[in-house]
């Protein structure tokens, strides 16, 4: 499993690498002008993920409480860049990167304690992408993304922080060993507010992210010989609105 997901992760490479060269090739061919659209843009996003082994490692620690943690979707801004959106007659394909701030939070009390004491988890899942995509128009302000496909470069931390009458005594980061590329395929829409310079972007997608074993400096690891569960297993679905201002090239 661990070799297919691997060489899954080169084939994704080898297609984004060979679209981006195509389509500056198109763009070539057709004439700079084809190129259309370059910009920047912000958004905000919503990922959903499996974290069943970070789940089990936290709430393994807290048998006697009802209250049970459960990681499951991080939130954040996103901040990027068309590279060009190229139009042709009846599509267009467009080459994008961005950067990703995505992160959950969660705490428990600890009211069998007489002084407060609080364990603070967060999930940091901030990340670069770099995207492809390719559309139709359905009528002349709303284009259509078929599909869009991309590479993300996760950098994953899980901090644990243990506060007493709200000072910190306690913090510890577990992060991946070693650094892996996950990938991610959807589709969207696109609504042009004022042609080639102001346009909403919705984007629907799932991502595909696994991950064996986090560290910490002090060389704990999750998971456990008790809980065994990986901590990430599977990816999820995400959401994305963006603003897009471009202007033509």
């Amino acid at each position: 499993m661990k070799k297919l997901f691997e060489r899954y992760q080169r084939i994704i490479l080898i297609v984004f690498v060979t679209l981006f060269s195509t389509s500056l090739n198109l763009g070539q061919t057709f004439g700079f002008g084809c190129l259309g659209l370059s910009g920047f843009y912000a958004g905000f996003t919503k990922q959903q993920y499996n974290t069943d082994g970070i789940n089990q490692f936290i709430n393994s620690k807290f048998l006697s409480t009802s209250n049970k943690i459960n990681f499951k979707e991080g939130s954040g801004y996103r901040i990027g860049t068309n590279l060009f959106r190229a139009k042709f007659e009846g599509f267009f394909i467009s080459a994008k990167g961005y950067y990703q701030f995505l992160k959950e939070t969660h705490e428990l009390v600890e009211i069998s304690v007489p002084n407060s004491a609080k364990d603070k988890y967060t999930l940091n899942m901030n990340h670069w992408g770099l995207a492809i995509d390719f559309g139709v128009p359905i009528i002349s302000f709303i284009d259509l993304k078929l599909l869009e496909g991309g590479v993300q470069f996760f950098n994953i931390d899980f901090n644990h922080q243990y506060y007493l009458n709200d000072l910190i005594q306690n913090e510890k980061k577990y992060e991946p060993e070693k650094s892996k590329v996950s990938y991610f395929i959807g589709s969207g829409l696109i609504i042009h507010l004022i042609p080639d310079y102001i346009s909403v972007e919705g984007t629907a997608a799932y991502s595909f992210i696994k991950y064996e074993k986090l560290v910490s400096a002090e060389g704990s690891s999750i998971p456990t010989l008790a809980t065994g569960k990986i901590p990430f297993d599977k990816g999820g679905f995400s959401a994305t609105v963006q603003l897009n201002i471009g202007f033509p090239l």
